[in-house]
C-alpha cells in the first residue's frame, strides 16, 4: 500500500507538469492559427524557430523563420480574392512530451476557402505534425510536417 501511495505521489508532479505543457503548447498552436487565419505575418513569425523546417506534401521544404512566413504570406494569404481558414479536427489531436526538448502535437485539420463574395466552403483535409521547442519561456515550432492533403467534396 505504501509503495502504491509513494508511486502515486511521485507521479502527480510529472503529470501536472505534462498537463501544463500540453495546455501551453495547445494555446501556442491556437494563437498561431489565429494569426494564420488573419494572414498576420507579424503575429505568425514569433511562433517559428529561426531554423524551422516546414515539410509540405504539395509545396516541398521551406527553411528558416523568414522563409516559412514568406511562403505563407505569398501562398495561402497571397492569392487576391481568396481567404483560407484552418479548423482543427478536435478528436484527432495527439500530444506527446519530448523530455528535455519540448513536445509533438499532431492531428488533422480542415481548410475552408472563400473566394471573393462567395460563401466559405470546406476545401481540404490534411494531417499535421509539429515539433514544439520551449525556448526562453516561449513555445516555438522547429519542425512542421503538413501532409495527406485531400480535397473535401
Amino acid at each position: 500500500m505504501r509503495t502504491a501511495l509513494l508511486a502515486l505521489t511521485l507521479a502527480l508532479p510529472g503529470a501536472a507538469h505534462a498537463q501544463t505543457e500540453e495546455q501551453a503548447v495547445r494555446e501556442a498552436d491556437t494563437a498561431f492559427w489565429q494569426a494564420f487565419n488573419a494572414c498576420d505575418a507579424v503575429a505568425m513569425a514569433p511562433f517559428f524557430a529561426d531554423d524551422v523546417e516546414f515539410y509540405h506534401d504539395i509545396t516541398g521544404l521551406t527553411r528558416t523563420r523568414a522563409g516559412v512566413v514568406d511562403s505563407l504570406v505569398k501562398g495561402p494569404c497571397g492569392t487576391p480574392g481568396l481567404h483560407i481558414r484552418r479548423e482543427l479536427v478536435p478528436d484527432s489531436i495527439r500530444f506527446e512530451r519530448v523530455p528535455g526538448y519540448g513536445a509533438i502535437l499532431s492531428g488533422e485539420h480542415l481548410f475552408h476557402a472563400r473566394e471573393g463574395d462567395a460563401p466559405e466552403r470546406l476545401a481540404t483535409r490534411a494531417r499535421f505534425t509539429v515539433i514544439w521547442h520551449q525556448d526562453q519561456g516561449h513555445w516555438r515550432m522547429t519542425r512542421v510536417i503538413s501532409d495527406a492533403h485531400q480535397p473535401v467534396r
